[in-house]
Parts: C-alpha cells; sequence; structure tokens
C-alpha cells in the first residue's frame, strides 16, 4: 500500500507546478517581446546619436558670435530694465531679434524690460558687448544667422475658464 504521504507530496508538487507553469509562460513572452526591442533599440541609438552630434554642429555654426564683456569691463556697469528696452530700441529690433542676439528667449527680454528679471553674469556681459553694435551691424549679423524659427501654431481653441462671482 502506497505511503500516503508520499501520494500527497507529489500530488501538491504537481499542483504547484502546474500553477507555476501558468503564470511563468506569460512572463516568458514577455520578456521575450522586451529582449527584442531593446536589440532593436540598441541598433537605432548609434544613429540617432550621429544626427544630434550633426544638428548641434550645424547649430553652432549658426550661433551667433556676439563680443562679450570681460570681467573688468562689466565692473561698475549697471544695467536695468530701462537700459536694455532703450538698447533695443536704439538698435531698431524687435524682442525676438534681440533674444537671438542675446542667446536667450523673448520672454526673458521681456522679463528683463519689465525689470521681473535681472540679467545673470553671462547674460550681462553680452548685454555690455552689444552696447558696441549700432543698428546696422546687429541687422547684418541676424542675416548671416540664417532664418529665424517659426513656432508651430497651437491647434484648435483655447478654453478660458469661468470666473467665479465672489458672493
Amino acid at each position: 500500500m502506497p505511503n500516503i504521504a508520499a501520494v500527497l507530496r507529489e500530488e501538491i508538487v504537481r499542483l504547484a507546478r502546474k500553477e507555476l507553469r501558468a503564470t511563468v509562460s506569460p512572463l516568458r513572452k514577455r520578456v521575450a517581446e522586451l529582449t527584442r526591442s531593446n536589440a532593436a533599440l540598441k541598433k537605432i541609438v548609434p544613429a540617432l546619436e550621429r544626427e544630434v552630434a550633426r544638428l548641434s554642429g550645424e547649430a553652432e555654426a549658426r550661433q551667433i558670435q556676439v563680443i562679450r564683456a570681460g570681467a573688468k569691463e562689466l565692473e561698475g556697469v549697471r544695467i536695468g530694465p530701462r537700459s536694455i528696452q532703450a538698447q533695443r530700441k536704439r538698435l531698431k529690433l524687435t524682442r525676438e531679434e534681440f533674444a537671438k542676439l542675446a542667446g536667450v528667449s523673448a520672454n526673458t527680454i521681456y522679463l528683463w524690460e519689465t525689470g521681473q528679471v535681472s540679467p545673470r553674469e553671462k547674460s550681462r556681459g553680452v548685454l555690455v558687448g552689444l552696447r558696441k553694435l549700432r543698428a546696422r551691424e546687429a541687422k547684418k549679423l541676424l542675416a548671416a544667422a540664417g532664418p529665424r524659427e517659426k513656432r508651430p501654431k497651437p491647434r484648435g481653441k483655447r478654453r478660458l475658464g469661468r470666473r467665479r462671482k465672489k458672493r
């Protein structure tokens, strides 16, 4: 007569293997899919890195070279919102054009001109260097840099939230 403990143990092992197989089988398939996709991505990455290097080289070539003031020239120089705006008006530039010369965004120029933010040390050097430019020279620098990048227009209407009445 067979030992009940041995039979019970074998049945438990058999059921455990069956449950394990049901759980592990989908996981094996998923691991195989991930391995294949990982191998495909490893092939794509070097091509993308080469493209990034090429594009960054082009961007550096198109970057505007402006005279930066040295540390000694910056000593005692006051750069306020009015002086930045006056400088931009003197050069007859839009905020976008002036921002391109300064190497910042047009929104940064707005913040500088309204006095909400003051320029950092690097930008102060550029602004002092831009003081030496004339309007014609500034236009030539912008023309040499190439066409202005256009932003894509937003799709659809912008929904504005309703204001609640105060009670």
